[in-house]
């Protein structure tokens, strides 16, 4: 699942990326449309296998929206190199403590 949240994160970044650059022709879109391919089926794999493993949807879409947040700051910074501003970060601490929340109550 964290393979597939990071290709799909990654190529929404890399195509925002692109955007900002001005490089918003299909060839140059071509590499991130294939990396959301992949990560596509590497979610619906991941979906499908948690739910045989765990029974319990909401515990994989509580560990899905989990490696995103944890993932998203990570690959944003990387990509653009900006950290997240006030509000932003305040968001993101708060959706962190209802994610943790979500797991141990």
């Amino acid at each position: 699942m964290v393979l597939g949240e990071f290709c799909a994160i990654y190529s929404e970044v890399v195509a925002a990326r692109l955007a900002h650059t001005g490089n918003t022709s299909w060839p140059d879109l071509a590499l991130p449309v294939l990396i959301m391919c992949f990560a596509g089926i590497c979610l619906i794999g991941a979906y499908w296998l948690g739910y045989l493993a765990v029974g319990d949807i909401w515990m994989i879409t509580v560990v899905s929206v989990t490696s995103l947040l944890l993932l998203e700051p990570l690959v944003i910074w990387s990509v653009f190199h900006e950290l997240p501003g006030r509000g932003t970060l305040i968001g993101c601490c708060l959706g962190a403590l209802g994610m943790l929340s979500a797991v141990f109550l």
